[in-house]
């Protein structure tokens, strides 16, 4: 059985940058003992000479550094537990101050190394006495670089928590607009081949291979952009049209169809397939519902930072009551706009006076995609007789 890939914790970046998280501990820890080590060679420099004042203070430095090595595996150990604060806050006290007990005693014995070394005598090596105040003094000198560690580190994971945090929801949005697209195909899908289906039935096979054939570079280009939430509005004039090809198969010279697009709206970006379900709407409820047929108008432009898709039939409009029935493709559509725009979207379905429905959909103009989808509200949905 293979052996599952460990990543060693020093490669692990930290949030928000390009910095090794082994790299930044040993920055921060060479940079504090940098400093506290010329901060105390400036304050020995009253009590010892310039030369003793460097040695006893570069042994101090150098200890203390060693020594919070050791306390870095122990807390390495330590975090993997969930400890209660109590014993957490004991555990750091302890530490703190019984390492600094092992510092006064280990800087003792190297200065009395060193001394023995400079005058070419035997050392004399014995344990000193450890004065309170000196004792107190290095106790909080490794206080503050322990709740310093616990800090630092405690941040770092809150920082990766976010972003995990980030990326899933991310994900989720990136699910959740993929499913909706998925959905909106099958059903359309279904609808073409029961039609193709009621062709053969009548005998209207040179339609019916007529249709298949139309589908089947419909869902050609269905494949080639899905892999994209967003397509420029030229492609997606495209859909449109070869999806209208398949229906005048069926309705023939009862669908009249126009398509029109402002030349600075051509390139830009649109929800993959966003008007294919309100064109189908369209001729479901405006062509097939007049007996000699209908017109279908397509439209998109540009209105300031505002691109405006709009989908026009002149059959008999909204039901009476003004309540729209939301079908898949509505909801779908409703759904997949709050997903990538939220409230900078708006989906309104007017009947007009004089017959038929216009459905508009008003999306920011833009023509570049975004890093990812953002979380959002529903769009806005309005359907109403107009003002």
């Amino acid at each position: 059985m293979a052996r599952p890939s460990v990543v060693p914790a020093g490669s692990l970046r930290v949030p928000g940058t390009q910095l090794p998280k082994g790299t930044l501990f040993w920055l921060l820890q060479s940079a504090a003992w940098a400093a506290f080590g010329a901060i105390m060679f400036v304050w020995g420099l009253e009590l010892w000479p310039v030369s003793a004042a460097l040695l006893n203070k570069a042994i101090l430095t150098a200890t203390g550094f060693l020594l919070t090595l050791g306390f870095r595996l122990l807390y390495r150990r330590a975090r993997a537990r969930s400890l209660p604060p109590v014993v957490f806050a004991a555990m750091v006290a302890a530490v703190s101050f019984g390492g600094a007990v092992v510092w006064i005693e280990a800087h003792w014995l190297l200065m009395l190394l060193s001394y023995a070394a400079m005058s070419g005598t035997r050392p004399a090596l014995r344990l000193g006495a450890v004065p309170i105040g000196t004792l107190l003094y290095d106790g909080f000198v490794l206080l503050a670089w322990s709740l310093l560690y616990w800090g630092i580190n405690a941040w770092i994971e809150l920082a990766e928590q976010r972003e995990r945090a980030i990326r899933a929801e991310a994900q989720v949005v990136e699910a959740r607009l993929r499913a909706l697209r998925f959905q909106l195909e099958p059903h359309f899908l279904f609808n073409t081949l029961n039609a193709i289906s009621t062709l053969v039935v009548e005998g209207k096979s040179a339609a019916a291979a007529s249709m298949i054939a139309r589908l089947s570079d419909f869902l050609r280009m269905t494949l080639e952009a899905s892999d994209v939430h967003e397509i420029p509005v030229a492609e997606e004039l495209e859909f449109v049209r070869r999806y209208l090809e398949i229906e005048q198969v069926r309705f023939g010279a009862r669908l009249r169809v126009s398509v029109a697009a402002s030349s600075e709206a051509m390139c830009a970006l649109v929800p993959a397939l966003v008007l294919q379900p309100l064109v189908e709407n369209a001729v479901k409820h405006g062509v097939l519902a007049r007996e000699d047929g209908g017109s279908v108008e397509v439209t998109v432009m540009r209105e300031d930072g505002v691109l405006r898709l709009s989908v026009v039939d002149d059959g008999p409009g909204m039901p009476a009551g003004g309540a729209v029935g939301r079908g898949l493709g509505v909801a779908n559509t409703i759904a997949r706009l709050a997903g990538l725009y939220g409230e900078g979207s708006r989906l309104a379905l007017i009947s007009s006076p004089t017959g038929g429905l216009a459905a508009t959909i008003e999306i920011p103009f833009r023509t570049a995609a975004p890093a990812a989808p953002a979380r959002h509200p529903d769009a806005a949905v309005v359907a109403g007789e107009p003002a």
